[in-house]
């Protein structure tokens, strides 16, 4: 075997980056960074700290949007995980993110893909919420279409990455395989016959 046992506290293998966007009372905007997700039919689950201003915002019956990033905005990614709290709408729209709203839930245009949502159950453990989204409506890019159908090759998502105390981001080749192309490629050179 040339696996050694490697020992960290936390391990992120790359998950999505996204801005999340909830609206409270009728001005004030609060706007976070998180990659914890994943999404199964109409249901996308979110793992976010339990502390914090932004997490105290979020619970059963809010409404907000996820709005995920490319390469190309990723600076937008480190304002709204790391720049003061008091000041982060501001210093994300004088970096460039254009906020738009639908229905009265704010979402960000920079974004390739941005999803909104209702959290309908929230689960805490250790320290961490799971916020259960059901998906109302879902946006994407019109330079990510062609006829219709999404132009998966001209996606380039930006993802989170992390062991120990080290965290990055990476964008995502444009590389794409269909489900199912590795198998059918390697019987072209199957010897076993």
């Amino acid at each position: 075997m040339t696996k050694e046992r490697f020992d960290s506290e936390m391990f992120y293998a790359g998950f999505p980056v996204f801005i999340t966007l909830v609206k409270i009372g009728t001005e004030q905007i609060l706007a976070t960074t998180y990659s914890s997700s994943y999404m199964l039919d109409n249901w996308l689950v979110i793992g976010t700290g339990a502390d914090g201003n932004t997490a105290s915002h979020l619970k059963v019956g809010t409404k907000l949007s996820v709005n995920y990033l490319d390469a190309e905005n990723g600076i937008l990614a480190d304002i709204a995980g790391l720049v003061s709290s008091r000041t982060r709408l501001s210093v994300l729209t004088e970096m460039g993110a254009e906020l738009t709203e639908i229905d009265e839930i704010p979402i960000l245009e920079n974004g390739s893909v941005s999803i909104i949502g209702q959290i309908e159950k929230v689960v805490s453990m250790g320290g961490i919420n799971h916020l259960f989204i059901k998906i109302t409506d879902r946006f994407i890019d019109k330079s990510l279409l062609t006829d219709g159908k999404i132009d998966w090759g001209n996606m380039s998502a930006l993802e989170y990455f992390g062991a120990q105390t080290e965290r990055f981001y990476k964008a995502v080749s444009s590389d794409k395989k269909k489900k199912g192309q590795f198998l059918k490629e390697s019987r072209k050179y199957d010897t076993r016959k």
